[in-house]
């Protein structure tokens, strides 16, 4: 029985890497529950600790409680390094203290490594692993310091609150998380446009992928040094859907919002509002303005967008950009009747056509069940139902603001939404699946008619 239990939760590289995530968030839960993590008089019930301890590990943002109404400094401190070791990865912490000690990376935790990290060998991972964390540490240290200057002279804080607002914030920020600790988002930033390119680029740095900025800083060293450097096709797909994704949503907020929420604003803070909604919408779950008072078809982008998510080994969820690129492509190559899926006159294997074919499917399957149970249970409409869920898949952590209203069976669905965000619907097949096992029986195929 005991090797039964245990071959469930441990019995193979995911499955262990499933289950210390789910340990991490409630150790994270019962540590917020704590009477020095809560403010006097205040209260948090494990489902709402739960909550807050999933929402915070997957980086989504979404919370059942006002997290600096309920949270102390010391709670608020706990919170921040759940979504440190979140949006990091709990597994790339875990190596850098092997690393540390001295201790061998074996095969087994390379393997952790490469699952955390979506990565597809074990190849210089433990490199990937140790550059990572120089350069997100590094940048956080650097806006740290910024951003705690920046509040205190334009008088948002005295100094130590600064300190601890950007403290907050830039880690907040950098994992695409969404918590802050005023209770107001970011609404008090909707005219400091300074503060906003400050918080695009801490979002921008978190959901673009690691892999990109690893190879930015080789590419500097490699221009110090006066030695050639190419970046990877990986990379620049990486940092062209990004960038694409996010310029496209701004300008169809843009003009579907100008005659309607941006109505009686200047070109700049329309263009501000677009930009920064466009880019949160793909992870972070900022926001500088109500966005319940937009139009339903903006809230729809917003949807599709929260679905998509941002790049495969970073910071954000989602089903990830590279395969809704690869699906597009396989639409485009089958329209064209090509033998073979393209992108940049590069074939792409067919096991990952399939593979992202199948997160797709899986995912969509994943918010239309949720959305059903919430709807079922719950007593909210369609639109809040399906944009809290999408929010949760995608870790995003907008919402329409009917997250603190919801019963615990709604609260549940979120977390398991959110936590199958966290970890990817690869994982979530992997670990169903168990060990591979080799077919041995080839079964005659038939032809069926689709479509």
């Amino acid at each position: 029985m005991k090797k039964k239990i245990k071959n469930i939760f441990l019995g193979t590289y995911v499955r262990g890497f499933v289950t210390l995530y789910a340990l991490f968030t409630f150790v994270g839960a019962v540590l917020l529950m704590l009477p020095i993590s809560l403010k006097e008089g205040q209260e948090l019930s494990f489902i709402d600790a739960l909550f807050v301890s999933v929402s915070g590990m997957s980086t989504t943002g979404l919370s059942t409680v006002v997290v600096a109404d309920v949270l102390t400094r010391f709670g608020q401190l706990i919170l921040a390094f759940i979504i440190q070791f979140g949006g990091i990865g709990l597994i790339m912490l875990l190596a850098v203290f092997w690393m540390f000690t001295g201790k061998n990376i074996s095969y087994k935790e390379r393997q952790f490594i490469v699952t955390d990290q979506n990565q597809v060998k074990s190849s210089k991972v433990v490199k990937l692993v140790r550059d990572v964390l120089i350069i997100l540490f590094t940048i956080e240290f650097v806006m740290i310091i910024v951003m705690g200057f920046y509040l205190y002279f334009r008088g948002y804080f005295e100094i130590g609150e600064s300190f601890f607002q950007a403290f907050f914030l830039t880690i907040s920020m950098t994992a695409n998380a969404g918590f802050d600790i005023t209770g107001d988002s970011l609404f008090r930033y909707n005219a400091d446009y300074v503060f906003q390119l400050m918080a695009m680029f801490l979002m921008f740095t978190g959901a673009v992928g690691f892999w990109p900025l690893v190879e930015l800083k080789d590419w500097f060293i490699a221009k110090r040094k006066k030695e050639k450097f190419q970046f990877s096709l990986f990379s620049k797909i990486l940092v062209y859907m990004h960038v694409g994704l996010w310029i496209l949503g701004a300008v169809i907020v843009f003009l579907i919002e100008r005659g309607n929420f941006f109505i009686d604003l200047s070109v700049i803070e329309q263009t501000f509002y677009s930009l920064f909604m466009s880019l949160t919408t793909r992870n972070a779950g900022f926001a500088t303005m109500d966005i319940v008072n937009f139009k339903d078809a903006t809230l729809l982008l917003f949807i599709v967008f929260m679905f998509i998510g941002s790049s495969p080994n970073s910071a954000g969820g989602g089903i990830r950009t590279t395969t809704f690129l690869v699906v597009l492509a396989s639409i485009f190559s089958f329209s064209k009747s090509r033998d073979q899926v393209l992108l940049h006159k590069k074939a792409v294997k067919p096991e990952t056509v399939m593979k992202s074919i199948i997160v797709i499917v899986v995912a969509t399957f994943v918010v239309v069940t949720s959305t059903f149970m919430i709807l079922a249970f719950d007593n909210i409409t369609f639109k809040e139902s399906l944009f809290e869920v999408a929010s949760a898949f995608g870790t995003t952590g907008l919402s329409l603001g009917v997250t603190a209203g919801l019963n615990s069976f709604s609260k549940f669905v979120l977390i398991i939404t959110m936590f199958i965000g966290r970890i990817g619907i690869v994982a979530l097949l992997l670990f169903m699946q168990g060990h591979k096992k080799a077919q041995k029986i080839k079964y005659p195929e038939i032809n069926l008619i689709v479509g």
